[in-house]
Order: structure tokens, then sequence, then C-alpha cells
């Protein structure tokens, strides 16, 4: 049972990494709509990196963006607490059941 958990663990650690790299992905081409729109500053290089990868914490810059690509980058957001909360969760069970079958 604890060899169950761990490997729902590292499976819920996988997804909440693929989750990020979406969430980026998204994240990358709503700052492309966002900077084709007239009137919109475009963000410089490193600072489109950084908003890129460090995305959860950079979403107040979506504001007055269409829902449509906004939703995306939730949806993302979402699942990569979901699956953290999950990692959490599976690892404590797989910790207490090591622990207790010894």
């Amino acid at each position: 049972m604890a060899l169950f958990a761990a490997i729902v663990a590292f499976l819920a650690l996988a997804g909440a990494l693929a989750s990020w790299v979406a969430g980026g992905w998204f994240y990358a081409r709503t700052l492309r709509v966002l900077a084709a729109e007239p009137g919109r500053a475009r963000l410089a290089a490193p600072a489109r990196i950084a908003a890129v990868v460090a995305w959860p914490f950079a979403l107040g810059r979506l504001k007055g963006v269409p829902t449509a690509h906004v939703a995306s980058v939730n949806k993302a957001l979402v699942a990569f607490l979901a699956c953290l909360t999950v990692a959490a969760a599976a690892t404590s069970v797989a910790t207490n059941l090591a622990r207790v079958s010894r």
C-alpha cells in the first residue's frame, strides 16, 4: 500500500510539473495576444522570460485580456494546485504506511 501511495505521489508531482509547463505556455501565448493589441507595451525579453517562468505570480498582468485566453491560464493554475495537493496527501499516506508496516 505504501508503494501505491508513493507511485500516486510521483504521478501527482509529474502532473504538477506538466501543468506548470502548460501554464507557462498558455501565459506566453496570452502575453503575445496582449502585446499585439494597439496601445499595449511589449515586455523586454528578460522580463518576458521571467514572467513566463513565474506565471502564477504574474497573473495580475492579465487585466483586460479576453477571457478565452485567461481561462486556459487559470485552468492550468487550478490543475497545478490540485496536483500539489494530491502529491502532499499521497506523500503523507506513503510515509505513514511505511512507518506503520515496519
